[in-house]
């Protein structure tokens, strides 16, 4: 039996007041969604009351260790292979003191405290400062977006890593998940504070590194105001046993674009945050008042471009002209992706805006990207156009600016998941398909430009206004053991040459080595496909797909590539081969043979071609959480205070297992800490306050350690 200890504080007077704060209804939550939670927050921290250091500067290069691994690396496309993807249930933060009449929310800013904001006829505005508490949504329409998101990553074949603020709300995402009759045997949870659910922006970059394809992270700087949510990859890091690396430089994950062969792909909106001189929020772990900016040095457009050409895209950096009316991001995720490492899709904008300033910006960028080069040395193509979405019931937007403030839709903001895609539609899913018919006509438009992907959409109209949808509030983890197939893909009419067979060849790795790999392929409009065995230089596999009659002049084939690695591993390229997801072409004799468009190489392709070695001036490895993250643990060892209010005295129960010596201050409602002492115990204890020293009114009590600061709200009467 554990023995029961109790620890009685006698405390000096203090003074409080007694207030009646409510809750935001639906539509004020919506309001500070698109406002305050918006997805681009990049110069709010130049509106902020909080300070900017008064601290020497920070070289952002040459003085930190070098630390990333020596052997080479490689950044996976996103449609590869994947293990999980992390994300996170919405939480409403809600102010723990009483403010008085009116509609109050907290925005986080450190763990435990917040900026206060009251709700008034010209929307939300700053109240101060204040500790606050985490409620998960589990009832609205937009918090439910969570929900499908987490059952369309299982659906996927991954497991959905979600992001809770305690451990015990592990348990509710779970009843939720029963409750819609969703998926819950692949969900696993990691623990910590956040600010907001742009996963994709504030996450990690994975990578792949060394001989074994070890998975490792690479976190650049978030947006400054965002200081819990710049921890994710620290948590993930802590928790799930990932090596995690930071660099400086701040950039979000949806402004990234990757071929998985050295190119990077961004728009210019990386610049504006590198150049000034805010980091992210620090403060002293107990006094709100030391709450500051960090103070960090700027960067030229040069300075910031070299880094992302020495971590990510040393083959190739393309930083394109960022859009003006998306709400604000510029990220090229609104409209651009890749689903392999021959060409781009493109949402584009139809020919009635053609007077909005990003019809023009995205045509121009379509046509930069189509004349860069491939790991192949051939331009890069269109693998397909998707629809462009409507505005409510399939209306056209009356201009630029209210598609900016009230919309910012896309159907490129997407996720792969393996060989399924969850795809944002703007109206209710009915039976798998969305119910508008404009929306379900785009949906199914949009399928031919991404053969054999399963389709899960998910309504996410409720995030109209904030700048970002599914791609950015999921992030990728990539798959262990890859199986890597580079192939210079046949596409569309090939009208040259005069072949007897039509030669194909794939670069293929895997750490085990690849056991066999082979071409599947048939004439559109078989039911019979045949194979043939490729054959291997190291890692490159080539063979050709014969034509079978020398007498026809046009033949019209689908095909795909398998290999399998010594360690028993099958992959398909591409992924969807199984699906119904080909690669398709028609070939016609006559003329000459154009060596760009087949790929007659049997060369083993050099390690150093597709993969390369970090420059290590950027980095530095990491070793402690950005910001306080074990409070979640330690949170279930405490209860509540009882009785409460309290009039002579109060207690609380504390489960301090093999012990653990915390600091005590109890604050009032101004701030001012009107009692300090130390909790120095181990085992089960009853912790009491002597409440009759005290003024009637509100109180927190703060307990606080190197690794733990717990909160807990005390009335007097």
């Amino acid at each position: 039996m554990k023995k029961v200890v109790t620890l009685v504080v006698l405390c000096t007077m203090g003074f409080s007041v007694m207030a009646q704060t409510m809750e935001p209804t639906e539509a004020m939550k919506k309001e500070f969604r698109t406002s305050i939670q918006k997805r681009d927050i990049s110069q709010r921290h130049l509106e902020s009351n909080i300070p900017l250091a008064n601290k020497p500067a920070m070289s952002t290069k040459g003085d930190m260790p070098t630390a990333l691994p020596e052997d080479r690396v490689w950044f996976p496309g996103e449609w590869e292979e994947v293990r999980a993807i992390v994300v996170t249930p919405y939480y409403s933060y809600i102010p723990t003191l009483d403010y008085g009449y009116g509609y109050f929310i907290a925005d986080p800013l450190v763990s435990g405290w917040a900026s206060i904001m009251k709700y008034t006829n010209t929307g939300w505005q700053d109240y101060g400062v204040g500790p606050y508490r985490p409620v998960m949504d589990t009832t609205s329409t937009f918090g439910d977006v969570s929900f499908y998101l987490m059952d369309a990553i299982q659906q996927g074949g991954a497991e959905a890593w979600v992001r809770v603020e305690v451990w015990a709300d592990s348990n509710k995402v779970l009843r939720k998940l029963k409750r819609m009759n969703l998926r819950t045997e692949n969900v696993k949870f990691i623990c910590g504070p956040g600010n907001s659910f742009w996963y994709r922006d504030c996450g990690p970059i994975c990578f792949y590194y060394g001989d074994q394809d070890s998975v490792a992270m690479l976190d650049f700087g978030y947006y400054p105001g965002r200081a819990l949510d710049d921890s994710l990859p620290t948590i993930i890091h802590q928790q799930m046993n990932i090596p995690n690396y930071h660099t400086p430089i701040e950039w979000e994950g949806g402004n990234c674009v990757v071929d998985g062969v050295g190119m990077v792909m961004s728009s210019d909106a990386l610049y504006g945050n590198n150049t000034d001189q805010y980091g992210q929020i620090t403060w002293d772990g107990v006094d709100y008042n030391s709450i500051q900016y960090t103070y960090k040095n700027p960067l030229t457009k040069a300075q910031t471009r070299n880094a992302l050409h020495d971590l990510l895209g040393q083959r190739a950096t393309y930083i394109l002209p960022a859009y003006r009316y998306d709400g604000g991001t510029g990220h090229v995720d609104l409209y651009a992706d890749m689903w392999d490492e021959n060409g781009f899709v493109f949402s584009v904008m139809p020919d009635k805006y053609s007077s909005w300033t990003d019809y023009k910006t995205g045509a121009k960028n379509i046509d930069s990207l189509c004349s860069y080069k491939s790991f192949f040395d051939r331009e890069y193509y269109i693998m397909g156009d998707i629809p462009f979405p409507s505005a409510n019931g399939g209306a056209d937007y009356t201009s630029q600016v209210q598609y900016n403030q009230q919309y910012t839709r896309t159907y490129s903001n997407h996720t792969f998941v393996n060989n399924l895609i969850i795809q944002p539609c703007f109206s209710d899913v009915v039976n798998g398909q969305p119910s508008a018919a404009w929306d379900r006509e785009n949906i199914e438009a949009l399928k031919s430009a991404y053969p054999g992907y399963t389709i899960y959409p998910v309504n996410v109209s409720e995030f109209d206004g904030t700048g970002g949808a599914i791609h950015c509030i999921t992030k990728q983890i990539p798959a262990d053991n890859p199986v890597r197939i580079l192939h210079k893909n046949l596409h569309d009419t090939l009208a040259i040459g005069d072949l007897e067979a039509i030669p194909v060849s794939a670069v293929i790795t895997n750490r085990s080595g690849i056991a066999h790999a082979e071409a599947i392929y048939r004439e559109k409009g078989s039911t019979v496909w045949d194979t043939i065995e490729l054959q291997a230089n190291e890692n490159r596999f080539y063979g050709a797909l014969p034509l079978s009659d020398a007498d026809v002049t046009e033949y019209s084939y689908e095909y795909y590539i398998s290999a399998t690695s010594n360690n028993g591993k099958t992959i398909t390229k591409p992924m969807t081969a199984n699906q119904g997801g080909y690669y398709s072409f028609v070939y016609t004799k006559g003329g000459t043979v154009d060596s760009v468009q087949f790929d007659f190489d049997t060369t083993a392709v050099d390690k150093e071609d597709i993969t390369f070695k970090f420059s290590t001036s950027w980095t530095s490895e990491d070793h402690a959480p950005a910001v306080s993250i074990a409070q979640a643990d330690a949170e279930q060892a405490f209860g509540q205070f009882y009785p409460n209010p309290a009039t002579s005295q109060a207690n609380l129960q504390i489960d301090l297992a093999d012990g653990a010596n915390y600091s005590v201050a109890i604050v009032d409602l101004s701030g001012r800490t009107v009692h300090t002492s130390h909790l120095n115990a181990a085992g089960n204890i009853l912790y009491t306050i002597n409440t009759s020293y005290l003024a009637s009114g509100s109180y927190l009590v703060v307990f606080q350690n190197n690794d733990t600061r717990i909160v807990r709200k005390l009335i007097v009467k």
